[in-house]
């Protein structure tokens, strides 16, 4: 299991809270720190908001948005795991997403969000046998996970 994320103002120190980082973990830290800290090691960030996904279309709406991508592409499990796993990687460093509000998914649709962190654990493991680094964090409290904590 990872260490937490602790910050500090060193980039370099950043850095190696971010290298060889892959996976899908519960932020502890609520903070933006950690979207600034990942954009300075050079990795791409976006945030997730699924405040209002109480099921799976609303979360792929939601998808959609954070990807910026025709919500005719994401319809279902299938297409957002294929969707993530051939996104073009080449120019940061690494994909840092944030996930708000995670646990109103967790609470309306379990089984959804169980289907959604695989598909995201999924694509962290492509992304690192591609050679690039990628996470998806869960910030905010919410129902208790086995994800660890970053």
């Amino acid at each position: 299991m990872p260490e937490a994320f602790i910050w500090h103002d060193s980039a370099m120190t950043a850095s190696a809270n971010f290298d060889e980082r892959h996976g899908v973990f519960h932020l502890a830290n609520q903070g933006d720190e950690i979207q600034h800290s990942a954009t300075d090691c050079g990795w791409h960030t976006l945030t997730l908001d699924t405040a209002e996904a109480v099921d799976r279309d609303a979360f792929m709406t939601a998808v959609s948005e954070a990807f910026d991508l025709p919500r005719a592409l994401v319809t279902n499990w299938d297409s957002l795991d294929g969707w993530l796993r051939a996104l073009d990687l080449d120019e940061p460093d690494g994909l840092l997403v944030v996930w708000d509000h995670w646990e109103v998914f967790a609470e309306a649709d379990p089984d959804g969000f169980e289907s959604a962190v695989e598909v995201f654990q999924d694509a962290c493991v492509a992304w690192r046998d591609d050679e690039f680094q990628g996470a998806v964090l869960l910030r905010g409290e919410g129902p208790e996970t086995s994800l660890p904590t970053w």
